[in-house]
């Protein structure tokens, strides 16, 4: 048998972690030191946001350092870059609101970039996922917001808010407090009347969201949601499930079983995971990955995909899984 000890005689040889483990560090780390860490300025910015997302808000307000500061203390914002002209005004600013990234500037009058104080009012709104709206909501006032709307129960199923703050543009914070059926949002939203009327709930044409009129099923608490097989070569395997299972995809590079329920699932390419990987639903994410910690097990912070909110998880004898919470579309 092989000495332990000469393990520890061997040099250091550091080792490239693999993208997954090293995404799912990424988020862990960024979700447990966000509320330490500091503003960047131009001096000591931080390192470049890796968030990345199709469509990006780009904010325009008169004093963009303050603006700044307002969404670091209300929102808990982050700065990951800001760039100043010569003339002292910030000509360019990113920085990231839990998952979503947004960019500012100050006003730039000669290129018609002006801001909701100069032009009178906004043109867009925000709107925020927070974990509890009335903390948020009181905060944001504590730091300067004006008060739209105070927090109270919406027909949508959200307990929301909405405030101004000091540089003009309009947010509404939101906390999900139940799941509803597209039929329950549909028959709540024509009771609604805000004033000018109430509203009809269209349904998108069937082909406006592939693979949903399928893959839509009535879930509760510990249902199998999703699954994915790791395989090194996903066209062969796009080739192989589809002539074995009859496996539809979306396109040579979407992993995603368009024409299966039951649940849904697919095929990713091949990381760390060896083994296939299984999703289950919870009723409350958050809840769901205390339960997971208090119980010996681990959990990554939950993250919002476009699916729903997931997390991964070990059980306490390292078994891997999944959590999930799925968005309405997938649900009954």
């Amino acid at each position: 048998m092989t000495d332990p000890f000469d393990a520890l005689r061997r040099p250091d040889a550091p080792i490239a972690p693999s993208d997954s483990f090293a995404k799912r560090l990424n988020r862990q780390l960024t979700a447990e030191l966000r509320p330490l860490l500091a503003p960047a300025t131009s001096a000591d910015a931080a390192p470049e946001s890796k968030v990345t997302m199709t469509v990006t808000p780009y904010l325009s307000v008169r004093n963009a350092a303050a603006a700044l500061d307002f969404y670091r203390d209300a929102f808990g914002a982050v700065e990951s870059q800001r760039m100043l002209g010569d003339d002292g005004r910030v000509g360019h600013a990113e920085f990231t609101i839990g998952d979503s990234k947004l960019m500012i500037a100050d006003e730039y009058p000669e290129i018609d970039a002006v801001g909701p104080e100069t032009r009178g009012g906004p043109t867009c709104m925000f709107d925020i996922d927070v974990r509890n709206v009335d903390e948020a909501y009181a905060r944001a006032l504590s730091f300067g917001a004006r008060s739209l709307r105070e927090p109270a129960d919406q027909f949508h199923g959200s307990r929301s808010a909405s405030i101004a703050d000091p540089f003009g543009h309009r947010w509404t914070l939101s906390t999900l407090i139940e799941n509803l059926s597209a039929d329950e949002y549909a028959e709540r939203a024509a009771t609604v009347d805000e004033g000018f009327g109430g509203f009809t709930v269209q349904t998108p044409p069937a082909d406006a969201t592939p693979g949903h009129t399928d893959q839509v099923k009535h879930h509760v608490l510990g249902d199998l949601y999703y699954f994915t097989l790791p395989v090194a070569d996903l066209a062969k395997a796009q080739v192989f499930f589809g002539a074995v299972l009859g496996w539809q995809f979306a396109g040579p590079d979407q992993g995603h079983v368009d024409n299966i329920s039951a649940p849904p699932g697919g095929v990713n390419n091949r990381g760390e995971d060896t083994g296939a990987r299984l999703w289950f639903v919870v009723d409350d994410i958050q809840t769901a990955v205390a339960r997971v910690r208090a119980n010996g097990g681990t959990a990554d912070e939950p993250v919002n995909y476009e699916s729903g909110w997931s997390s991964d998880c070990t059980d306490d004898q390292g078994t891997v899984f999944s959590l999930s919470v799925p968005i309405a579309a997938y649900t009954a």
